[in-house]
């Protein structure tokens, strides 16, 4: 093992303030190792070292090998002593080591012989340095949460980590990391993978407070993580003790303690109304732990009960009218949470967790106007289900000191139904004014009926051989996803007036999807942490994923396998005294297609569209219908599609390359600073394109002829990866009898560039670590996201269809497409810290600056008919070209959040009252703007440009001062 010159009591001082552990293995555990040496630092075997957690009771003892060499594996996270004694020697003791989640803890112990009084202690004095680790990231602790403002959410969490930043609200509030979209993240919780695999977008949202430890890794992480190409944000959750506690606190976000974000004007007239908003948040959490066999067997059990009202008006932007409705939202379900650990033995553990985030938010519209306020409901209830039930259960087990396996089995459930009681009721829109105007009875678009299930078993082990750390292990994901879908009362009806060319008419739009859909997911992986010399680790790794997506019939559409990931870094400690390290990594990342493909693409989807004359309308706004205006247009016809048709035969897997330089060093006894380069190229990607202008060159060119009125319109998209050569089979070629045809269709013909992201990031860190008085975070990252290819969602129209974006759906919308992409955020500084006042009174601050997003211009393409056919989804306003983020970016936001802690003991009781203000001085500039420039309405009917008067108006702005208080009362 390294032979490392940091004492132990080195070590502990750093460990016990609370200082991050480096972030490294997939686990809920973390583990220490180290080396016994004389006082003059000569090895020292056969010493006896005892480790013993201060708040279980668990002890492990092992010995010392002939290169003083010790491990100990798999320690569940907490307070440890640790007593190192031999024969002749003096025993060495310290009181607490804190073991953190993933996190390896590098000692050296000096044994000094019987009767000498001192010894020589070499290094500095607090270890922050960790010069085995190539991965990146922070570790993010109770301390850390107790002491800083930090949103209670697991975005709040890895915005503390530099290479993040804020994603768009189109997406809720989600962090994008490394340049990736907020869709390519993977989320774990004690080892279970919770990320929303429908569309990638977020994840299982447990109580926070059953939370203990989050480390975010933001790059070069090991082979043991996969199915993710940004970053990955790693969790652990409470666990009891000997000791029994049980308590009660209350979080209360009063909306009279909050500001709204301002209202929008266009052309003077008030066009949003955001000062109408209101919200008002309150949850409390009570909680329980203990042992219920002392040593042996302990439990945390916790109950979350919320309530959470808020009112926004709607319309406006979003409608693309005037806001004109006011939705009331209600949720307050209650979540729970349970973790429960059998220490059958010092060496064996088993823990069995348990959680719940089923809920169900409930919107109510109703009129609403500036002047006379709220009016009549629009419509019922809907209601938005989600969330589930949520189980793991770890064996883990230390068969010898140099060896040990775990085992998981996990089951994370989600529910993704949208209803309303009046499902059966049409749906209706009035566009004839140049809106969207709601009529009819009716409250959910297109409700849907959904559940997703995954199981996962896995099953890891570490050998400890020489210089050599190996892990390894095995991972298999079996997902489930159910999903039926259709328009309110089966028909959506959308009425337009398109003057003298065509008169009203009313659209008529038939939708009907879904089906049962299964994927499998598997990987292996081994790991070698090599000590190849006394100052140098090299970390070799290597993954094998294979994903087999399947149609609502059980076949397999498109199934991924012999997907080789390489994870290679080196760490080399500069002095050789464990105060500097340079490393280097190169790692690739591959990401599984999401369900919703299967969904989308695979499924038996039924969809038709026509439009007739609009004769007038009935007492319940349904149309009086006239004569068809055009043919029927047929998108889906009720059947599984064969899978050569949908899904290119040469497709490859989605694969991002990751390369990353740094240079960390420790300042003094208290502070550390690093510097690191990173650089992600997304070499493939896998997006639906549309084939309809190739295959009419290619039957032109293969004897069949001009099928241009077959194909113009028709739309046929295939999923493969933009701008390579492409096979793929079809049966709507005249002369064919409906039998399928191969088409080998060449990326010259198709016309799609190929898919392009480049990351370029610096990263600046510092940290001064929690001395029991005051600490002090920070970092600076410069960074440039470019391409043409945003990943698995675009931001540009909030499209969260992972995979089957607009983006790549005709050459012409690619036309300028190349440019800075939704998340380009050039600079970024992250500074937070906290300081004890007094002995009881903390105060803390959070301080983040963050630059613009870049700005498009959306309209209808001008010489592509293929790509016009999209309204305003190109690259063009007024017929010119405005190439991807040429308009500059929005505004550069700061915000400070500042918090106030007092804590008592008031008879058996702890008392802990806390503020938290987030956005201090309520800050207030637009994050977003409407990017629209041509009235896509007027394109559509008249295929003329006209200006749209919301183009670059607010969408969005900062989340706007509140203020968050809360009281924990525990005994």
């Amino acid at each position: 093992m390294k032979k490392i010159t940091k004492t132990l009591i080195a070590t502990a001082i750093a460990t016990a303030i609370g200082l991050s552990a480096p972030v490294y293995a997939q686990s809920s555990n973390g583990y220490v190792t180290g080396e016994v040496l004389t006082q003059v630092g000569n090895v020292l075997s056969d010493a006896t070292i005892t480790i013993t957690n201060v708040n279980t009771g668990l002890v492990r003892s092992t010995t010392s090998d002939v290169n003083g060499d010790f491990n100990f594996p798999q320690l569940p996270t907490g307070q440890y002593s640790i007593v190192v004694s031999k024969s002749g020697y003096d025993t060495y003791t310290i009181d607490s080591v804190n073991v953190t989640l993933g996190g390896k803890i590098n000692i050296s112990t000096p044994l000094q012989e019987t009767g000498i009084e001192t010894i020589e202690v070499r290094g500095s004095a607090i270890a922050l340095v960790d010069v085995t680790s190539t991965t990146t990231g922070i570790v993010v602790d109770q301390l850390t949460l107790s002491k800083v403002p930090v949103p209670r959410d697991l975005t709040g969490v890895a915005l503390l980590a530099p290479g993040t930043s804020r994603g768009d609200t189109a997406f809720g509030n989600l962090p994008s990391i490394g340049g990736s979209s907020v869709a390519e993240n993977a989320y774990f919780i004690n080892g279970l993978n919770v990320t929303n695999f429908r569309t990638g977008v977020g994840s299982s949202s447990p109580p926070f407070e059953f939370y203990d430890t989050f480390e975010v890794k933001t790059g070069g992480y090991s082979a043991e993580f996969g199915r993710a190409t940004g970053g990955v944000i790693n969790s652990t959750v409470k666990s009891g003790t000997n000791e029994f506690k049980a308590g009660v606190n209350f979080f209360w976000e009063p909306d009279a303690l909050r500001e709204t974000r301002p209202d929008v004007f266009i052309d003077g007239e008030l066009f949003q109304q955001n000062s109408a908003d209101k919200i008002d948040e309150f949850d409390a959490n009570l909680y329980v732990s203990g042992a219920l066999i002392e040593d042996k067997l302990f439990f945390y059990a916790l109950f979350n009960p919320r309530d959470i009202q808020s009112e926004f008006t709607g319309g406006g932007l979003q409608d693309r009218a005037p806001g004109d409705s006011l939705t009331v939202r209600t949720q307050d379900d209650a979540f729970w949470g349970l973790n429960v650990d059998w220490y059958i033995n010092e060496n064996n553990i088993l823990n069995f967790t348990a959680f719940s985030d089923e809920r169900s938010i409930v919107d109510n519209s109703f009129v609403f106007n500036a002047d006379t306020g709220v009016g009549e409901q629009q419509g019922g209830s809907a209601f938005s289900d989600r969330g589930g039930d949520n189980f793991i259960v770890k064996y883990t087990s230390v068969v010898n000191d140099d060896f040990s396996l775990s085992a998981m089995w996990g089951l994370n459930k989600s529910n993704r139904t949208n209803r309303s009681a009046l499902d059966d009721n049409p749906a209706i829109y009035d566009s004839r004014q140049g809106g969207l105007v709601q009529l009819g009875n009716w409250a959910t678009l297109a409700p849907e009926s959904g559940n997703d299930e995954r199981e996962v078993f896995r099953v890891d082990g570490t050998w400890f051989a020489g210089d050599h750390e190996i892990r390894f292990g095995l991972d298999y994901e079996k997902l489930y996803a159910f999903q039926q879908q259709r328009y309110s009362g089966g028909t959506y009806w959308r009425y337009f007036d398109f003057g003298d060319d065509g008169g009203e008419q009313v659209r008529e739009r038939i939708f009907v999807s879904g089906g049962e859909f299964e994927i499998e997911n598997q990987a292996f992986y081994i790991q070698d942490a090599w000590q190849a010399t006394d100052n140098l680790v090299v970390n070799l790794g290597l993954r094998n994923d294979t994903f087999d997506n399947k149609n609502a019939d059980g076949e397999t559409f498109v199934k991924l396998d012999n997907q080789w990931a390489p994870r290679i870094g080196a760490v080399w400690d500069v002095n050789g005294d464990g105060d500097s390290k340079l490393w280097a990594s190169f790692g690739q990342y591959y990401l599984p297609i999401a369900a919703n493909t299967n969904i989308r693409l695979s499924g038996a989807e039924l969809f038709t569209q026509q439009f007739f004359e609009l004769e007038g309308l009935n007492a319940d706004d349904s149309p009086i219908i006239g004569a068809p205006a055009n043919e029927i247009s047929v998108f889906g016809d009720g059947s599984v599609p064969d899978r050569r048709s949908i899904v290119d035969a040469n497709i490859e897997p989605m694969r991002s390359d990751e390369f990353i330089l740094g240079y960390q060093f420790q300042l003094n006894e208290d502070w550390a600073m690093g510097i690191q380069g990173t650089r992600r190229v997304l070499s493939t990607t896998i997006e639906d394109v549309a084939i309809d202008a190739a295959v009419i060159s290619w039957a032109a060119d293969n004897g069949y002829g001009d099928v241009s009125d077959i194909w113009t319109g028709f739309h046929s998209y295939v999923l493969t990866n933009p701008g390579q050569d492409m096979l793929v089979a079809t049966d709507e070629l005249p002369g064919t009898n409906g039998e399928l045809v191969f088409m080998d269709l060449s990326a010259e013909r198709l016309n799609y560039p190929e898919a392009e992201r480049k990351f370029s990031s610096i990263d600046v860190t510092f940290d001064r670590a929690w001395d029991g008085e005051w600490l002090l975070s920070g970092s600076y990252t410069w960074s440039k996201t470019y391409g043409n290819s945003e990943g698995f969602v675009r931001s540009d129209n909030g499209q969260d269809d992972a995979g089957l974006t607009t983006n790549f759906d005709q050459p012409g919308l690619l036309d300028g497409g190349n440019g800075n992409l939704p998340t380009d955020r050039r600079h970024r500084v992250v500074l937070f810290g906290a300081y004890q006042l007094v002995e009881n009174v903390n105060v803390g601050a959070n301080f983040t600056y963050q630059s613009g997003r870049p700005i498009n211009a959306f309209g209808g393409h001008p010489t592509d008919q293929f790509a016009a056919a999209y309204g305003a989804e190109s690259f063009y306003q007024g017929g010119e070209l405005r190439p991807r983020g040429s308009l500059g970016t929005t505004n550069s936001t700061w915000q400070l959040d500042l918090s106030a802690s007092y804590t008592a003991a008031v008879g058996d009781f702890d008392v802990l009252l806390r503020a938290d203000i987030f956005n201090v001085f309520n800050n207030d500039k637009a994050t977003e703007v409407y990017e629209i420039a041509d009235d896509e309405f007027f394109f559509e009917s008249t295929g003329d440009y006209r200006p749209d008067p919301r183009f670059l108006s607010a969408s969005s702005f900062q989340i706007p001062r509140s203020v968050r208080l809360s009281a924990s009362i525990e005994f």
